[in-house]
């Protein structure tokens, strides 16, 4: 028997892995180093693996799932970021399973500042400030020509979507990272490709995909008269019948919706939703203006953050 068959062929490989990350030197001034910089495939599904099975080290829809690692190492690896603190700025834009994921604003301007094209960090310049005609200039220097590139935000009072309180309580810093967004897109598209805050995902179009009701009167009752009911709507019938015989009383359905319960010893004080469920008890806001859906992570800690200043004050 082989030295290999006796060791077995997955302590080789660990081996292997331990010997390749001692020989490792990170990069200075960068926050995942060379460790979350995979060379290949195997390296990246490695990684996605080791990621997904980390438990609390990772928001929780990452968890136990190697795909969705692999692709937020994949999109953390051109700015050098760390994926298991990138995980905690990225939240789903709602709770349906397959709802897109969306980015923090922190991040989508961390991103432009790191990115290749840019040369240093974005300047920020606020006009009319105090005023719903607040507007901020975002100026980058292009690392390629060396131009300055500007944009300029429209006025506050015309952003569409403002989910976030802190519109309200920190009117520049959301316009900031409205305009450095809108900045890269017209300037630099390639920069965050796939790359969408939750208002940007609210802000786009609707397409009605619902069934229009079928015109009536004239010819057309002629015509659909002359057709007789269609196949579908026959099957329809038959399976109303049934129903009809099977319909259980009133008192045996179900309720259709069931209101989340707040977890208290969940909520994590270190997060933007936290912070912002505090800023909105200050504006006395009321609970019901919470921009998260219900039962989410996110939900949970602004309300945390929301019942805590609320007893600070009644405390007072």
């Amino acid at each position: 028997m082989t030295e290999h068959q006796e060791r077995g062929p997955d302590l080789i490989l660990r081996e292997k892995r331990r010997q390749e990350l001692g020989e490792t030197e990170f990069q200075s001034g960068s926050q995942g180093g060379a460790l979350m910089q995979p060379r290949n495939g195997r390296e990246l599904m490695d990684m996605a693996n080791m990621m997904a099975g980390c438990g609390t080290m990772v928001r929780d829809f990452y968890r136990n799932s190697p795909g969705d690692c692999a692709a937020l190492i994949m999109i953390c690896q051109p700015y050098g970021f760390n994926p298991y603190q990138v995980s905690w700025k990225t939240y789903k834009a709602s709770k349906n399973a397959d709802a897109p994921v969306s980015f923090e604003g922190q991040l989508v301007n961390a991103m432009v500042n790191m990115s290749a094209p840019v040369k240093g960090r974005l300047r920020y310049r606020f006009e009319k400030e105090g005023t719903p005609d607040l507007t901020c200039t975002v100026s980058g220097i292009d690392r390629e020509t060396g131009e300055e590139i500007t944009y300029t935000s429209p006025p506050l009072k015309d952003i569409p979507v403002k989910n976030s309180p802190l519109w309200k309580g920190d009117p520049q810093q959301q316009l900031g990272y409205y305009s450095a967004r809108a900045w890269a897109r017209r300037h630099f598209p390639e920069l965050l490709l796939g790359v969408y805050t939750r208002e940007e995902i609210e802000e786009a179009p609707m397409r009605d995909v619902s069934q229009k009701p079928e015109a009536t009167g004239g010819w057309a009752d002629k015509a659909r008269a002359a057709r007789g009911p269609s196949k579908e709507q026959t099957e329809a019938d038959q399976i109303d019948g049934v129903k009809d015989r099977h319909a259980p009383e009133p008192e045996d359905i179900p309720d259709a919706e069931v209101i989340p319960e707040f977890d208290e010893d969940a909520v994590d004080p270190m997060t933007d939703e936290y912070d912002e469920g505090v800023t909105a008890a200050n504006q006395d806001a009321p609970e019901t203006d919470c921009p998260h859906d219900p039962g989410t992570f996110e939900w949970n800690n602004w309300i945390g953050g929301h019942r805590f200043c609320t007893a600070q004050k009644e405390g007072e």
